[in-house]
């Protein structure tokens, strides 16, 4: 099975603004720590910070940085 990932439309123009892939922002949810805030889940690897909300295989991205 295959899990989706699912961008807001905040989440694609700061991907595009700040130069991220989305395979960049795929390794980061699956391989960095993380940290809970709220409900939402910040995940770190290497300089880049997603953070997204993850239901049963669904990742819900709202926005990614770099730190």
């Amino acid at each position: 099975m295959k899990c989706e990932f699912q961008p807001s439309f905040h989440a694609k123009d700061q991907m595009v603004i700040r130069g991220v892939s989305k395979k960049e922002v795929k390794d980061c949810i699956l391989k960095g720590a993380k940290r809970l805030q709220g409900k939402k889940i910040v995940a770190l690897f290497g300089k880049l910070e997603v953070v997204f909300i993850q239901k049963p295989c669904h990742y819900f991205v709202i926005t990614t940085y770099w730190r």
